[in-house]
Parts: C-alpha cells; sequence; structure tokens
C-alpha cells in the first residue's frame, strides 16, 4: 500500500471526511469547509468484508464515489481515495496539520468509531437529527419541520486543486476484495441518477398511492430512492423541496403530502439510532431479550431464506429480495412478521439477511422496523401478517408471485392463492405437486398466529412496565404520539388484570 503523500502547499487544509453523504450539495461539513476543502473517502477493510455487506451494495457505493469525484471535477478539484482504519487515517492528517470535518451519522455498526471520531475532529449536524439532547422527542415534529423547511448550506463555486495523492483506485479495490455483483441491476449510483429518479417519480405521483402496498406496482411506480438517501447521494430535504416546489397549484397535493410524510418518516428512524445505538444489537424491550434466540429451527430458517416455505407470495418476496436486493415496505413486513411470529425465530437473525441483501440497507429502519414487526418494543399493535389474504388484496393476479417462483405459473388466480388445497385432479392439471415441485406449507399459519398473539397478551403487562425506566424509555425513542403515563397506567390495569 502507498503511504500518504501530501503535498507541502496544502497543509493546513479543511479535510473533509466524506461516508454516507456522497454528494456535494446540501452538505454541512463541505460547506464549512468552503474553498480549501480537501475531500478524502476512506475505504474501511472492516465494512469491505462484512458478511453483513453484499457486494452488489459495495458496487453501488464505489458508483457513488465515481459520480462524486465527477461532481467534484467541474468544480476543480477530486475526492482522494484512502484505505484503512478511518480513525488512524484521519489522525495522520491531523498530524499533518490539517483539521477534520465531517458530518454526524450514528446510522451504521462502527458505534465505537463515531464516538471517537465525535471527540477528536470537528464534526457537524446538518440531516434534521437532534442530537445531545434527552428528551427532545415531544418537540421532534417542530425539529424536523424546521429542518425540512429550512434552506440547504450553499458551496463555494470552485474548490483549491486536491494535490492528495490516492491510495487505491476503484479497480483496486474490486480486485482486491473480490467484488463480484450478484444480484440483478438495481441502478448507477450517484447524485445525477438520483435527481433523474425524483424527476422521473414526480412526474408520475398519480399512480403512487396505489403502489404502495402492491409488490408488482411498488416495482414500477415507488421512488426507489432509499438507496440514494442511504448514501447520501440526495438529501431528504433535497427531496422534500422537489416535492414541495412540484406540489404547487397541482391537482395531486394530497399524493406529494403522501411522500412527504415518508420523508418525514425516514427521517424519525435516523432518529431512533441516534437515541439508542445498540438497537441492531438487541431488542429494546428488556422482556422479550433473546426471544426463540435458543429454539433455532435451522428448517425453518433455511425455507424461509430461499423461498420455500409452501406459502407463495412470502417465497416470491424472499427470492426477490434476494434475486434483486429490494422489496416493497409491505412485504418486507409481513417477511419479517411470517419469521418472528409464525416461525418463531429469533428475529436478529432475520434482520440481519435483510441487511445483507437490501441495497438500501439501512442500519435503523431496518432494525427497529424489525423489532416493531416482531413485536419487541412492547407499545406498538401486533400486526401478523396473513399471507394468503395478502395476495388477495395486494398481488391477485398472481404476477408478483409468477415473476419470482417460476414453478407456478400454471395456476389461476384462485389455485395460487393456497395451491396445497388444490385437488390431485388440479395438480395434475397444472402440474405442480405440493410436496414435490412445490412444499407444503411449512406451518399452519392460523394456529401459529394465535399462539403468538396470546403470548404476547400474557406479557402486555411487564413489556409496559419496563417503560418506568428512564433509559429505556429514552433509548426506545417512541413517537410523540406514545404517552409514557398512559403506557404505565396500562401496565398497572394489567397487572391488576394478572391478580384477579
Amino acid at each position: 500500500m502507498k503511504n500518504l503523500q501530501v503535498k507541502e502547499y496544502c497543509m493546513g487544509r479543511k479535510v473533509v471526511w466524506h461516508r454516507n453523504d456522497l454528494r456535494l450539495r446540501d452538505n454541512k461539513a463541505l460547506s464549512e469547509a468552503g474553498k480549501e476543502a480537501l475531500p478524502v473517502y476512506i475505504f474501511d477493510p472492516e465494512w469491505l468484508e462484512n458478511d453483513l455487506v453484499s457486494d452488489t451494495r459495495i458496487e453501488f457505493v464505489l458508483e457513488c464515489i465515481k459520480d462524486i469525484n465527477r461532481q467534484y471535477q467541474v468544480k476543480n478539484s477530486r475526492i482522494s481515495l484512502l484505505n484503512g482504519d478511518p480513525i488512524e487515517e484521519l489522525e495522520k492528517l491531523k498530524e499533518k496539520g490539517h483539521e477534520i470535518y465531517f458530518n454526524k451519522d450514528s446510522n451504521h455498526f462502527r458505534q465505537k468509531m463515531e464516538k471517537k471520531a465525535r471527540e477528536k475532529f470537528q464534526g457537524f449536524s446538518g440531516d434534521g437529527v437532534v442530537r445531545n439532547k434527552p428528551g427532545t422527542r415531544k418537540k421532534w415534529d417542530n425539529n424536523a419541520d424546521k429542518y425540512f423547511r429550512s434552506k440547504p448550506p450553499g458551496i463555494p463555486e470552485t474548490f483549491e486543486d486536491n494535490p492528495m495523492e490516492n491510495q487505491a483506485s476503484l479497480d483496486e479495490i474490486r480486485e482486491r476484495h473480490d467484488i463480484r455483483p450478484e444480484k440483478k441491476k438495481f441502478g448507477p449510483g450517484g447524485s445525477e441518477e438520483a435527481g433523474k429518479r425524483l424527476q422521473k417519480f414526480l412526474d408520475k405521483i398519480e399512480k403512487y398511492p396505489s403502489s404502495i402496498s402492491s409488490p408488482i406496482k411498488a416495482e414500477k411506480n415507488t421512488s426507489h430512492l432509499s438507496p440514494y438517501i442511504r448514501y447520501g447521494c440526495i438529501t431528504r430535504r433535497q427531496a422534500y423541496r422537489h416535492a414541495k416546489w412540484r406540489s404547487k397549484d397541482s391537482e395531486q397535493t394530497q399524493r406529494y403530502k403522501m411522500f412527504i410524510d415518508r420523508l418525514f418518516w425516514h427521517l424519525n428512524f435516523s432518529q431512533k439510532i441516534e437515541d439508542n445505538p445498540d438497537l441492531f444489537k438487541e431488542s429494546v424491550n428488556p422482556v422479550f431479550r433473546d426471544l426463540h434466540k435458543e429454539k433455532r429451527d435451522e428448517e425453518k430458517i433455511k425455507a424461509w431464506k430461499e423461498g420455500k416455505t409452501g406459502y407463495p407470495l412470502v417465497d416470491a418476496s424472499m427470492r426477490a429480495l434476494v434475486e434483486t436486493g429490494w422489496i416493497n415496505f409491505r412485504m418486507r413486513a409481513m417477511c419479517a412478521t411470517f419469521f418472528s411470529y409464525i416461525l418463531k425465530q429469533w428475529w436478529k437473525e432475520g434482520a440481519d439477511f435483510f441487511y445483507k441483501h437490501l441495497i438500501d440497507a439501512d442500519v435503523a429502519i431496518n432494525y427497529y422496523q424489525w423489532q416493531m414487526h416482531s413485536g419487541l418494543i412492547g407499545v406498538h399493535k401486533h400486526r401478523i401478517y396473513n399471507p394468503t389474504k395478502q395476495v388477495k388484496e395486494n398481488d391477485p393476479r398472481g404476477e408478483f408471485i409468477k415473476k419470482y417462483v417460476p414453478e407456478l405459473r400454471s395456476l389461476n388466480a384462485e389455485q395460487i392463492v393456497k395451491p396445497w388445497e388444490m385437488s390431485e385432479e388440479e395438480q395434475r392439471k397444472t402440474g405442480i405437486e405440493i410436496g414435490k415441485n412445490y412444499p407444503e406449507p411449512i406451518v399452519d399459519h392460523k394456529a401459529e398466529a394465535r399462539k403468538a398473539r396470546k403470548f404476547f397478551k400474557a406479557k402486555k403487562g411487564k413489556a409496559y412496565a419496563a417503560f418506568k425506566d428512564d433509559e429505556l424509555w429514552r433509548k426506545a425513542s417512541l413517537s410523540p404520539r406514545h404517552d409514557r403515563e398512559k403506557i404505565l397506567e396500562k401496565a398497572s390495569e394489567q397487572k391488576s388484570l394478572e391478580d384477579y
């Protein structure tokens, strides 16, 4: 590996450490650094070699880096590519007289690194997340609204030249870490592509409401901006401003509002991991800590991961996830509840599998949502999605199922809901032999759902009572709609019922 070489005349510059902010516009750290910004990206071997990071996602990030380099070149600079432990590499630069600027971000697994970075270098908050202010959730909606409505920070017309040598090229990183994208092409990374996708989505906003829950329609008509927001090619505020501007004098105002509400929702989860950096490690509510962890069933887990559970919509969703790196939110929720409530497996193994395969893998959203869908927070309604009901409501013609479970293409709309109920004659005519070329249901969904509801009902009082702990209440990062006094009141009521 080459040693870091920096020409004398660039000493004392302001290094801007890019991470999940791979853009120039609406970038607080870059704005503060100004013309003398010295942009760097550090390839962290711990991230590149992480088993939960797919090669497809790494390739997406490499494309984002290529795009941000193009943006810098337009402004007479470029981004330097370094390699190694980020804190160590930045400390070397600091020793050479540079100031280190970066945007604070807890939305990752490297929490110790984040803490060190904030202690050693100059971090900025420009993403709408409230930091270092315990107990601010009641005012969070106002803070979020203020952020979205605020004007993004500006950047210079040009930057000073960046003479810092690269330690590795993008191709060298691909070769060194054997990066071989295994999924269908999602789309190129970068701000330019993010802008195109946003405009294309807003041009057909009228199709958005009816496409959110349908997995086949969602593939065509939702924004697919999540990977671009995740890696900072575009900010939530930029998307908000575009949607708000387009909604003026539009007959589609309500549809724009649905998309804008989604941006607030997205920001809410970044707040959750700031308030509880361990949310990807353990369940929020201690009453459910390690639930099902000791009851691991390899056969059930394998069937779920491979899309061979015998429930067509679950199977199609899991295969689509592995094949493309994306499924819509309703299918993510259905597959999560199936894994936790129905198969009764440890939530984290399922969440890790999702995180590995999602191109838009967001630590905060993925892991907190998995906890919510698994009933582990303790205050949310238990939504146990019925996969046969979901077929009728969201894939009534079986288009999505037939796309990803080709062995079921011969079935009609009625048969594909519950193929295990087909008669021997129907199986003969369709060529589907349940138990042979398509599996029988791995479990009885109705029976397992009933057991899950009974279990969580029995635990309700203890789950509510756990929120007497101030630290737990803070870590739960519940929305202002959750009233702590009412939750504790319910805990007392439930305890009385148990005593009775």
